[in-house]
Order: structure tokens, then sequence, then C-alpha cells
């Protein structure tokens, strides 16, 4: 699809507004008929926009596209999400463009909760993306719910010593920007909302207060919080990162 054939998602979102607050009441059937099929279209074309929002900065990688020097390590991951029942079409790896925020493009990639207005005057770093290629397995590591920060990074640890994984992997929970972007690709991709089950994953941003920023999937949109304590939650894990700066092959 050519870049003319696709608007952007805050664009076509406020034009789609505009289209409902001038829906006439009491419509005939046949003028509601055709409103409902233009909202199908608009619904569509709104869908495109997303996906070519969220993939011009998180590229999901095809086996033979992932540099040879990290193949290795991809199949370790491919063979620990498939352990854990994940598709193996879902995307193991992403090449990321450096730019992508929590706050602004976050909402423009895909459904967030109130399109992340109530938190755009939350003090935090909201850290953009840098470019890097980034694996991971799209279930928060089993064992790392109900364990305060400090045990869940011993946790990822334990989990890079098992899977023989690069030194500098699963050192990190992963910036909330980092790992927005990542839930979203995978939807985009898949179509799967992940953690699952209405769990959340803890990420390394905190705000001015201490609190730490958080991401869950809530009523088919994601959705950001905070904790101003590092306990332990039967609620929160964590997922497996692993971020690789050099993009040669």
């Amino acid at each position: 699809m050519s870049a003319d054939n696709v608007i952007k998602a805050d664009q076509f979102a406020e034009f789609a507004s505009v289209v409902v607050r001038c829906l006439p009441r009491d419509l005939p059937p046949a003028q509601a008929q055709k409103w409902i099929e233009d909202q199908a279209a608009l619904k569509m074309r709104l869908s495109t926009a997303l996906v070519a929002e969220i993939f011009t900065f998180f590229t999901p990688l095809t086996d033979s596209q992932v540099p040879s020097a990290h193949r290795s390590t991809l199949s370790k991951c491919r063979a620990d999400a498939s352990r854990q029942g994940v598709a193996d079409s879902a995307p193991s790896c992403y090449r990321v463009v450096k730019g992508f925020t929590l706050k602004h493009h976050a909402p423009q990639a895909g459904p967030c909760r109130e399109n992340f207005q109530y938190l755009q005057d939350w003090n935090f770093e909201d850290k953009p993306t840098d470019d890097c290629l980034v694996f991971w397995i799209p279930r928060l590591v089993p064992g790392s719910i109900g364990k305060t920060v400090e045990e869940q990074k011993l946790h990822l640890e334990e989990f890079r010593n098992r899977l023989d994984l690069p030194s500098h992997h699963c050192s990190s929970f992963g910036s909330v920007a980092l790992l927005s972007g990542l839930i979203l690709a995978h939807y985009k991709a898949t179509g799967e909302q992940v953690p699952l089950n209405g769990l959340w994953t803890r990420t390394d941003s905190c705000d001015a207060d201490g609190g730490r920023l958080g991401l869950d999937w809530n009523s088919g949109e994601l959705n950001c919080d905070n904790w101003h304590w590092d306990g332990r939650d039967d609620d929160i894990g964590c997922f497996a990162l692993g971020v690789e700066k050099a993009l040669g092959s």
C-alpha cells in the first residue's frame, strides 16, 4: 500500500469522531445501513493506518532476516516460546527504530486506554526507544509472578543462565516505551493481547514520586498504571528481553 493510501491514526480518529458527532438521529433504514457500511470501511482504514504506524518502529523479522550472529539466540528463544504455548508464527525478534514513546506514539499504534490522555501529565521520563534488535518471548517469565523487584531481577538472571543467553540479556525489565511498543506490535502481528489473563508486566520506568509503571490489557485496550512500592503482587510478572545495540550481520 502506498503512503498516499495510509493516513495517520490521529488524523483518522479525529475525522471519525466528527462523523459520529454529525450523525443525524432516526435515519431511514437504507441510510442507516449505508452509514454502518461506511463505518466498517472506516474501521478497516484505521486498522491499516495503525498497523503502518507500529510497524514503522517495530518491524517483526523472519528467521532469515535475523543477523547470523544472533541466530543461536533466536533458536533458544523460539524453543522456550514454543514450550510456553506461543505460536511458531509469532515473531521472536523485532528491529526497533529510535524515537518511539509511550505518551505520543503508543496511542497511535494500537488500542490504548483513553488514548493515554490520562497519563499525559504524569511526571516520568518517557525515554524513547533506541535503534536495536530485541529478542523476547511474549509470555511472562514462568515463576516471576508474586516476587519483589529484586527477586524478579534474580529470576531473570536464572532464566538467562538456564537458556545460556548472552550475559547482557534479561538484565532489566525494559522501559515502558519499549515494552508498550513490543506488546502493541505483537498484538498487530498475531491478535494476541499479552500479558495474558489480565496480568501485569513491570517496567524499568518510574515516575518522579517513585511509582513504577506497569502495563496490562483491560477491556481490549493497553493500560498503564503505577505502584509506589516494589513488593510482591500476585498480578505482576516480567518479560525476558534481549536487547542488541549492534545491528550488523
